[in-house]
């Protein structure tokens, strides 16, 4: 990760620190362990909602297969531009939309569903309906039975609403990043 990248992240977060919810990006570790708790060797259209500077997304391209698509959405204008100056993969759509916009991106896509979802949005600084109704928009787009993977820092949060849509849930602590996170993970029904 590049000393630009880094920045840019911090003039994010310092303009809006409930869309980006951190100060740093992910590490590459924590990107890494993102991409393989979410399959995406095995997964052919992938949502990454909150894409931020990319650090994920990078570790989710180098993870799939040549044939898979990865939609990366991002709100934020100036993370919007980094993306699409930054990586060049024909695998990857930046979407300038909310991540409520998945269903709707999915039908335009021509896709019965994403086969992944992964989210590094800070839903604890969002509120616990915002955070229902995008949960809710993500399982609208996603086939059954595809992983919804969240990055939190927050360690009580999200669990009880991703139950209440996805039902039983895995989580991992990963104590290696900085500040330490969590990834949950349930499935679509």
């Amino acid at each position: 990760m590049t000393l630009a990248e880094r920045l840019a992240f911090l003039r994010g977060y310092l303009r809006d620190h409930k869309a980006v919810g951190s100060v740093t990006p992910s590490s590459g570790a924590l990107s890494r362990a993102i991409a393989a708790y979410a399959g995406a060797s095995q997964r052919r259209a992938i949502a990454e909602l909150g894409a931020g500077t990319g650090p994920i997304t990078r570790a989710l391209l180098e993870a799939m297969p040549a044939n898979g698509r990865l939609w990366a959405f991002e709100i934020a204008p100036t993370f919007v531009e980094h993306l699409r100056r930054t990586i060049d993969d024909p695998r990857l759509t930046v979407v300038p939309l909310s991540a409520s916009e998945a269903p709707r991106v999915v039908r335009e896509a021509g896709l019965p569903g994403f086969d992944a979802v992964v989210s590094a949005i800070p839903f604890s600084l969002l509120g616990r309906e915002p955070t229902r109704e995008m949960l809710e928009r993500a399982a609208e787009a996603m086939v059954p039975g595809a992983p919804f993977v969240a990055l939190q820092y927050h360690p009580t949060f999200l669990p009880p609403l991703l139950r209440e849509r996805f039902g039983r849930i895995e989580r991992r602590i990963c104590l290696w990043n900085v500040p330490p996170g969590q990834l949950l993970r349930g499935f679509a029904p």
